[in-house]
């Protein structure tokens, strides 16, 4: 992994983030993926991102490719720096696309939407199958090395009257 102090060329950014040179250029002259290290400051001067800006560079590709638009990440990006005070919110949070609505993932149960219908919570369930295999395996997997036990059938019943229909 990265060092803390580590930091990368915007040439770096385009090859590790695969976001073309023209969008890291835009969105750092908008600000919305700022280089943290170090801005342009004239000609011959060169921008500087850390591994943090990097991976929100990532995410905000991955969002773009999966049908999200610019002015709605932006529209996510200024929810979660102001309800949440983030200062890398892409880098710093789950985003989960559901539709046409972009999830803020606080805990595997509890999710935020950030774009729709900003603050409003909601509670998710999402039934494990990777993990329910294995615990049913290892149920058998235990219950093969145990031995045996005995079945217990219920035993007849003595003495209790039986009633004939008339």
């Amino acid at each position: 992994m990265a060092k803390a102090m580590e930091s990368f060329s915007t040439g770096e950014a385009v090859r590790i983030s695969g976001v073309s040179f023209r969008n890291i250029d835009y969105w750092a002259r908008t600000k919305f993926i700022a280089p943290s290290i170090a801005e342009a400051k004239g000609t011959g001067t060169e921008r500087r991102y850390s591994f943090s800006d990097l991976l929100a560079l990532r995410v905000a590709r991955e969002l773009r490719e999966a049908g999200v638009s610019t002015q709605s990440l932006r529209r996510v990006v200024e929810f979660l720096r102001t309800r949440k005070g983030l200062t890398n919110p892409l880098a710093e949070c789950h985003l989960i696309v559901t539709g046409s609505d972009v999830q803020v993932a606080s805990t595997p149960e509890k999710m935020m939407s950030a774009l729709r219908r900003p603050g409003q919570t909601s509670f998710a369930f999402v039934f494990d199958l990777a993990r329910t295999l294995d615990e049913m395996k290892q149920e058998i997997d235990s219950r093969e090395r145990k031995p045996p036990a005995r079945a217990s059938a219920p035993l007849p019943a003595r003495g209790r009257a039986t009633r004939r229909a008339v």
